[in-house]
């Protein structure tokens, strides 16, 4: 064959640009999202910003390929770029997706990113979900099996939570369409959603709640804590205080927390009257740590007169909870009430003569002298030096390397100098002599 005709034979086998046809679409949304998946943060991020100006062409169709990358993928990175571009579409489907990712992931930079996006879709996210959560399989589908009722009820959870992320008001009104509901998860959901708002059709609705199963009241409890600002127009201390007596112990500590929270004198009174009544340890502990946090007079004085008590009122658990609740009093004009009980305490036990009760390490009075001694060092308390230094003398040498750092903590040259002062005046055996002599020579 001739050049010439070689060349005519080439040409006629050559093909027209203008008849190359594309590769469907499929197969480039599938190269697009691969190419997604590939490469650094920011390799990523100028390719998402190049595949976002194709969504004219390809429309709507890119949407069941893209949610099943978002769902099969495990590189956190390549589904935060999904789902900023999924939130460019408003589809129930993606709402869907979106809100299954939201309650399933661990990664809390995925669950910010998830909620911008159902908040950038708004209205339709919310109405999307609202739908999904008035759903009912008895009035709508009677006919469904068990299977399918949990996996309606399971749905209505999902939109539910998800619901409960979408800080608007909007959401407001299809949460409180639940806080009746039979499910008791999506009562819980619902009660500790609505506590962020602050709207007066949300008020009653926790003051109900208080009367419901435990975890339900536990969210209304935490709720209404925070809301001080109710105070002046709502009794909140009345059924707090009832909680405080439940026999659910969580629910009545809860419900501690939640008085000292408050901080009203009302509820002062409600924590410290109810602080020396028959109730579990547990939740005169939480009392005690709730009126601990309050640092004004009636608190530090309810907290000072149950550290006198005798058991069973205060327990020694109880006791050991109160003398650190005084050690953080802060107000100067405070502290020597929070102070004189513990120091009270110290000349009562007889720590030195004579000896009185076990002093081992695990030993109630052991503990309790171990806060004490951090207490009145917190405090500064001046007043508890002469109490203090005959510990000094105490065969136990953790216990004098206690009395010894409390008094370094108080006020260490005129502790150092009574100190000092009661060895020469210390009429006693020379053992005795000998541990203070030994402990202040650590000084």
């Amino acid at each position: 064959m001739s050049s010439g005709e070689s060349v005519t034979a080439a040409s006629s086998q050559a093909v027209d640009p203008n008849d190359i046809k594309p590769p469907p679409l499929e197969k480039q949304i599938a190269e697009a999202i691969e190419q997604l998946a590939v490469g650094d943060f920011h390799s990523q991020w100028d390719y998402a910003k190049q595949f976002s100006r194709q969504f004219a062409q390809w429309g709507d169709r890119i949407i069941p390929p893209l949610i099943y990358q978002l769902k099969t993928q495990q590189d956190p990175d390549t589904q935060w770029f999904l789902i900023r571009i999924l939130s460019q579409f408003e589809h129930p489907t993606i709402v869907t997706a979106l809100a299954q990712l939201l309650v399933t992931t661990h990664s809390e930079e995925l669950q910010i990113e998830v909620s911008k996006a159902l908040s950038t879709l708004g209205e339709s996210a919310i109405k999307t979900l609202s739908d999904l959560l008035a759903t009912s399989v008895k009035e709508e589908q009677p006919g469904l099996d068990a299977p399918l009722d949990l996996q309606l009820d399971a749905q209505r959870i999902l939109a539910a939570r998800t619901l409960a992320y979408i800080r608007r008001s909007a959401v407001i009104e299809p949460l409180l369409s639940i806080v009746d509901d039979p499910h008791p998860e999506l009562r819980a959901i619902a009660i500790e959603a609505l506590g962020s708002f602050h709207d007066a059709r949300i008020t009653p609705v926790l003051l109900a709640a208080l009367k419901d199963k435990p975890p339900i009241c536990i969210e209304a409890i935490r709720t209404l804590g925070r809301r001080r600002d109710l105070l002046a127009v709502t009794d909140l201390i009345t059924p707090l205080t009832q909680c405080l007596l439940a026999t659910d112990e969580t629910v009545a500590s809860e419900s501690a927390t939640a008085l000292g929270r408050l901080g009203s004198e009302a509820a002062i009174t409600a924590l410290g009257e109810r602080l020396t009544t028959p109730l579990s340890t547990h939740v005169k502990v939480a009392i005690v740590r709730a009126l601990g946090w309050l640092n004004v007079a009636s608190s530090v004085s309810y907290l000072a007169n149950a550290f006198q008590s005798p058991m069973p009122e205060i327990m020694p658990v109880v006791k050991k909870e109160i003398a650190r609740a005084l050690g953080q009093t802060r107000e100067e004009a405070l502290r020597a009430i929070a102070a004189a009980p513990l120091i009270e305490w110290i000349k009562a036990s007889q720590l030195i003569d004579p000896p009185k009760g076990d002093l081992s390490s695990s030993s109630e009075t052991w503990l309790i002298l171990q806060a004490v001694l951090s207490s009145l060092a917190r405090l500064g308390a001046t007043d508890a030096i002469d109490s203090v230094i005959p510990i000094l003398s105490h065969p136990d040498p953790r216990l004098r390397l206690h009395a010894l750092n409390a008094l370094k903590q108080i006020d260490p040259r005129t502790a150092q100098a009574q100190a000092q002062n009661y060895l020469r005046q210390l009429h006693s055996s020379p053992v005795e002599k000998q541990y203070v002599a030994e402990t202040l020579a650590a000084w």
